[in-house]
């Protein structure tokens, strides 16, 4: 029976020496399935670097395949061709075994077998050992260059920047207009109001498409845009096989390094402008230095009125139908209970706590004066001229422009070669590019859609937002603005006292109103507003209201069943014969009678 043979080759880069070798290498692995008298099936060849299994294509693909049934023999050069990582060898080497497959090391003229698996091992670990000490040498002179700071490397694509010479770059003046106003505006904007703006002046990015918020944030954090380098800020690290982020303390900062748009001032005056919008927004995972914000309206505006600690929002899982209920509940209970150092105070239903502040907004803030209905029709006027600036008919706009332009090269071309300015040769070369250029135009001109498509998708946008607008959202808003206002609010078991800061609800900070220095001091007192606690609202009493439910159903009926007044409290059996064993404990009701057959007697409060 023949064999059936594969051949895997690698190198470490692709480089044109390393692409001689890796030719070499296939055809000495070629020779030895001839010599053998085995049967070609499949080559795997790649460049990559064998310290990792990680974006091998090839080797992954034959990793796979050792489970198929397509070959017998897997031939390599060597081992470290295979790889330089001790667990992927051992890992190879397990498949290998499993799948009935053999390994021929065509160097040293030998199948693999289990009995070589300690000195294999050996040689993976100073395979792996000598990568190790390679990649420390590579990372090191790569500092080493860094700190000398001669010559500096970027993507070719770095907005602002043109590439003279090796290590030389000088602006794009028309990119370093674009990038100017961009700081000029992030001092009053936001990024996505930039985009709009450089959208409308035609300003676009090298692709000519508009610029996206995150390209304009990235442009305004980096300070090569006032001429400074920083290096070494990520390395690769050879064990954890990713990059990592290294200390401050090590990076390499070049100033001066290469031509500014705009000066070191500007740029910290513009990131500044942004950490401030970030930190007023609570963007997530902004870490202003500092004390936090909090991630909530409600987040350290509510402390406890027992105990003076915070409150924390918290999940707790509904057992009826597995729905969140979102509470918020003192610290001084979440960390140790009712007892002892604990607390005792209520826990705040969220959707409850809102509804009682809308009615607080409506009575003692700006509720009453509010035109809701106004508010939405000025919102979808704003929000209509916004989406009516579409970028696709912008786009759409811009290839037509494209189009002509190609084509009209098209026709100076045909030009030059009628004069004799080109050869046929140069001018099918040039046609055929110029003609797959206006194809691709075409194609995707052709994916747009038609203005009343268009028109159609917006109208029906724009309900969608009425809709939610009308819902609530407006008075939603409302009550997010007076919360802002809020300073405090103390809970008790039985009230909430809402304590308004005047300085705030008068607009002092902002400067709206002249006041001298002793108003503003006396401004700085707060407002109190109180709100007495509904029964529904505190889970305690709502759950006395529930039992004090079922002994009204008992004194007007004594020969109600539990099943019956489940049916009418509308829950599970279950919960009613626990609210029952509650009332009894307490002494409230006891059922004279037995086997089902009896009366139930509400005792008076107190009664044994």
């Amino acid at each position: 029976m023949t064999l059936r043979a594969v051949i895997y080759c690698r190198c470490s880069t692709e480089e044109e020496s390393q692409k001689d070798a890796l030719s070499k290498q296939v055809e000495e692995a070629k020779d030895c399935i001839s010599r053998n008298g085995w049967i070609l099936v499949d080559s795997y060849v790649e460049s990559k670097s064998g310290t990792t299994t990680k974006g091998r294509a090839e080797y992954n693909r034959l990793f796979e395949e050792l489970s198929q049934d397509r070959f017998d023999i897997v031939v390599v050069k060597s081992q470290d061709r295979l790889m330089r990582n001790v667990k992927d060898w051992y890992l190879f080497l397990d498949r290998l075994v499993t799948c009935g497959k053999q390994l021929y090391l065509y160097i040293e003229h030998k199948f693999y077998s289990p009995d070589d698996a300690l000195i294999t091992g050996i040689k993976a670990i100073l395979a792996e050992e000598y990568s190790s000490e390679l990649s420390k040498k590579i990372n090191n002179a790569h500092k080493n260059r860094q700190r000398g700071g001669k010559v500096f490397i970027f993507p070719p694509n770095t907005y602002g920047l043109r590439k003279v010479s090796k290590g030389r770059y000088e602006l794009v003046e028309e990119e370093a207009e674009a990038i100017r106003l961009m700081f000029h505006l992030v001092k009053t904007c936001g990024c996505g109001m930039i985009a709009n703006m450089l959208e409308e002046n035609g300003m676009c990015d090298r692709q000519g498409n508009p610029f996206e918020e995150e390209a304009i944030r990235r442009i305004i954090r980096n300070p090569i845009r006032c001429g400074t380098v920083v290096q070494n800020k990520r390395h690769w690290d050879f064990r954890t096989k990713r990059m990592i982020k290294t200390s401050e303390e090590e990076w390499v900062i070049h100033k001066n390094a290469v031509p500014a748009c705009v000066s070191e001032e500007e740029w910290l005056e513009a990131n500044r402008a942004m950490d401030e919008r970030a930190m007023a927004r609570n963007v997530k995972d902004y870490k202003p230095k500092g004390g936090h914000i909090g991630k909530y309206d409600l987040s350290g505006k509510l402390k406890c009125g027992r105990c003076g600690a915070s409150y924390y929002r918290s999940y707790r899982k509904r057992y009826k139908d597995s729905a969140y209920i979102i509470e918020w509940k003192c610290s001084s209970y979440l960390y140790h209970g009712k007892r002892g150092e604990g607390c005792d105070n209520i826990l705040l239903n969220e959707e409850k706590l809102f509804e009682l502040l809308n009615e607080v907004c409506e009575r003692c803030y700006q509720g009453g004066q509010m035109d809701s209905a106004g508010i939405v029709e000025k919102t979808l006027l704003i929000l209509e001229k916004v989406i009516a600036k579409n970028r696709n008919s912008l786009k759409k706009q811009k290839l037509e422009e494209k189009l002509i332009q190609k084509k009209n090269l098209s026709d100076k071309l045909l030009d030059k070669l009628l004069r004799d300015v080109i050869t046929d040769a140069a001018y099918k070369s040039k046609r055929k590019e110029l003609e797959d250029s206006i194809k691709a135009i075409e194609e995707e001109l052709e994916t747009f859609k038609t203005e009343e498509e268009l028109k159609a998708a917006m109208e029906k946008r724009m309900q969608v937002i009425r809709d939610k607008l009308e819902s609530g959202l407006v008075r939603k808003a409302a009550v997010s603005e007076m919360i802002d206002q809020i300073e405090t609010m103390i809970v008790f078991p039985d009230r909430l006292e809402i304590h308004f800061c005047l300085e705030r609800l008068l607009g002092f900070r902002q400067g709206t109103l002249p006041v001298s220095a002793d108003d503003r001091e006396k401004m700085k007192k707060v407002m109190a507003v109180y709100c007495a606690l509904p029964d529904d609202f505190v889970f305690q009493r709502q759950k006395e209201t529930e039992r004090e439910r079922i002994v009204r159903y008992m004194m007007e009926n004594p020969h109600i069943t539990a099943k019956e007044i489940a049916r009418l409290e509308g829950v599970s059996l279950s919960a009613v014969n626990y609210r029952i064993k509650k009332l009894k404990n307490q002494g409230r009701i006891r059922f004279d009678g037995r086997g089902g057959r009896g009366k139930w007697t509400v005792c008076e409060r107190g009664e044994v």
